[in-house]
């Protein structure tokens, strides 16, 4: 994710939020999954970083680069969802992207693969698709989707 809000960039410095669980807490990350157990860093001065472990073998990993002219998050997990655009949308509703770009995965017998299925037709509230890609390879097949926000 990139172009994003410098005041939601904010909660990611030492001068606004002082500890790493104060910047998870005041930014929302740690509505992500509830029940997330979470390792988190604040960098000093500015910068975070999270991992974190749920369900039965599951992580999400939470990458912040806060300085406004070249602000960027990435957030990866393995969890399994048949479908993936909520969790997508409360990630967007967590760091208001200005881009964001999604990467899915999935072989022919994983849940996931419900959702590769669907990945076309994901919409997001106030963004709008640039680009759809997509890849089969011998046992996994890769959707590739980069979105813009959405003028007002």
């Amino acid at each position: 994710m990139t172009e994003l809000n410098p005041n939601i960039m904010k909660i990611f410095t030492v001068e606004e939020s002082g500890t790493a669980d104060m910047a998870t807490k005041k930014s929302g990350i740690s509505k992500l999954w509830p029940g997330m157990l979470i390792d988190d860093f604040l960098f000093e001065p500015c910068g975070y970083s999270m991992n974190g472990i749920f369900g039965k073998d599951n992580y999400m990993t939470i990458h912040i680069t806060p300085e406004e002219e070249f602000s960027y998050v990435s957030v990866e997990t393995n969890a399994t969802q048949k479908c993936y655009q909520e969790l997508v949308q409360n990630v967007l509703n967590t760091f208001y992207p200005g881009k964001f770009i999604m990467t899915l995965f999935a072989n022919k017998t994983s849940v996931a693969m419900e959702s590769y299925k669907k990945h076309r037709e994901y919409e997001f509230n106030n963004y709008r698709k640039d680009t759809l890609q997509e890849v089969q390879f011998q046992n996994y097949s890769l959707g590739y989707m980069s979105f813009h926000k959405a003028p007002s």
